[in-house]
């Protein structure tokens, strides 16, 4: 075991703090989109949220525009984490176990977004420190459900 494995409970509780006392109202969804369904048909997709300690939602930033502009991103861009890190997210974000053809989007709801939440695609993550990731994301669509 490391020290950041060690580490890494304390962080997933500290990281719910900001949710508990209100501090982030946006819900952040994983959505697998399998080959061949339609990406609004709920059949056939898999939507798992991604929680910090507390079960409340990492953090959703709107990148500025001066960001996007330095970036090449696109308008509506998000920045998503520090997120806490697990095998499991990570294994998604890599895309293992993807069948050819699946599609990974992220649907955030929250008081920026439509009522039923609208649909980002990962557009990178950063993974090098050991205690977070940071996932950057840009608008597919709005309206999704």
């Amino acid at each position: 075991m490391t020290l950041a494995d060690d580490l890494k409970p304390v962080a997933f509780e500290a990281r719910g703090i900001a949710g508990t006392l209100g501090f982030r109202p946006h819900r952040v969804y994983r959505v697998t989109a399998y080959k061949g369904a339609n990406i609004r048909d709920v059949a056939g997709q898999e939507v798992t949220e991604i929680t910090e300690g507390s079960g409340q939602p990492p953090r959703v930033r709107w990148l500025k525009s001066e960001e996007i502009a330095v970036g090449s991103l696109a308008h509506g861009s998000v920045e998503i984490g520090a997120i806490t890190p697990s095998d499991e997210l990570d294994a998604w974000l890599r895309g293992e176990d993807m069948a050819a053809g699946d599609e990974r989007y992220l649907r955030i709801v929250g008081p920026k977004t439509t009522q039923e939440g609208d649909l980002y695609r990962v557009t990178s993550y950063a993974a090098e420190k050991p205690l977070r990731r940071m996932i950057q994301a840009a608008p597919v669509e709005q309206g999704f459900t």
